[in-house]
């Protein structure tokens, strides 16, 4: 009994000696970081390839009045490799425009674009359909540019639009 005994006495200390030198290497490695990786990061503290379902965007212009809405069913964090951008790519988009008193001036249905979150705007290039309030107007094209912080959207052609124009009332001569 005591041979064993003198062994675990004799091998312990040697291994844990070799243990602490095994440590300092593993944590250099933890410190250094990979350039790649830095390229990875998004302007919103979400990695890249992240997925977040059921996003709700508001905005509110300088006296704290509703300008816009967004709404996103399933976004992708990505990164533009060329610059500091990043870049939410969306699937099944709405997005309400409000006028001055608040009131639903739009509503448009988007199947797909990118949010570039340093310029708040949505680039849509697939199909864009856009109906105005009470029905006045509806728009359909291929594709738009809208500014969230302003209220503001172009649609891109090919386009058609049809708008309601209401009729004159007959008047009745005196």
């Amino acid at each position: 009994m005591k041979l064993p005994l003198l062994m675990l006495i004799f091998f312990l200390p040697s291994c844990q000696k070799e243990e602490k030198r095994a440590r300092p290497p593993i944590q250099k490695e933890a410190n250094t970081e990979d350039p790649n990786e830095k390229q990875k990061q998004s302007l919103l503290n979400v990695p890249a390839g992240a997925v977040i379902e059921d996003l709700v965007l508001p905005y509110y212009n300088d006296d704290k009045k509703k300008v816009s809405l967004l709404t996103i069913k399933e976004v992708t964090v990505a990164d533009d490799l060329r610059s500091d951008k990043t870049i939410l790519k969306g699937e099944n988009l709405k997005v309400w425009l409000f006028d001055d008193e608040g009131a639903v001036r739009s509503t448009t249905v988007i199947s797909s674009a990118d949010y570039l979150v340093n310029k708040e705007q949505l680039v849509a290039k697939s199909e864009v359909l856009m109906i105005g309030s009470n029905g006045k107007f509806a728009a359909k094209s291929k594709g738009g540019v809208f500014s969230l912080t302003s209220g503001q959207a172009i649609l891109l052609g090919p386009a058609t639009a049809q708008f309601k124009i209401p009729q004159k009332k007959d008047i009745e001569a005196p």
